[in-house]
């Protein structure tokens, strides 16, 4: 589950969305099964925006609810820095580990121009 969000943070400080959506799902699906391709561009836009960096420290896991690993985040951007907290998730099916959310909320400091 690490790894997937290692992968998450680094394909969206690329702007990379086939990277970003190689990661990108739920227990049930990825989200290039359910989403077309522009909806995940705008999904991605706004994950690029907020999850730029120049260095991240990730910690965890801890167990969340149902399953899911929970890790967190601490990135740094210039002088600006903010953490948040990833949720993972293991696919039914391919049992490959997904990030499935991360709080928005906690990273808005570096999407600011």
């Amino acid at each position: 589950p690490e790894e997937a969000v290692r992968r998450y943070v680094a394909a969206a400080d690329a702007k990379d969305v086939d990277g970003l959506a190689a990661v990108w799902g739920t227990a049930q699906a990825p989200l290039a099964d359910r989403a077309s391709r522009s909806e995940m561009e705008r999904r991605a836009f706004i994950v690029f925006c907020h999850l730029q960096h120049d260095a991240v420290d990730l910690t965890g896991p801890a167990l969340g609810e149902g399953g899911r690993q929970l890790f967190r985040a601490a990135l740094r951007q210039g002088e600006r820095s903010a953490t948040t907290t990833f949720a993972t998730v293991q696919n039914a099916r391919s049992k490959r580990w997904f990030v499935e959310t991360f709080d928005l909320t906690a990273v808005v400091a570096l999407c600011t121009h």
